[in-house]
């Protein structure tokens, strides 16, 4: 299928990382609405059948954070 040679050849471009869902549109011009409902239900689900790991969402921060002042 096109959509995972895209995966899989922006992936390598970018150290064998795969793209977040904005830049891989971006870079192949595939739209999340070509692919969202019609293949997959989300895009580590794409990312998965592509043979890669999706990427790890970033956590929130810790509201409890303190500072120290000199």
């Amino acid at each position: 299928m096109h959509i995972l040679g895209e995966i899989k050849r922006t992936a390598d471009l970018n150290g064998g990382i795969p793209l977040g869902r904005q830049r891989f549109y971006k870079e192949a011009g595939i739209r999340v609405a070509d692919w969202e409902g019609k293949f997959w239900v989300n895009w580590g689900d794409a990312i998965r059948e592509a043979g890669l790991e999706p990427n790890k969402l970033q956590k929130a921060y810790d509201r409890k954070v303190h500072f120290v002042y000199s």
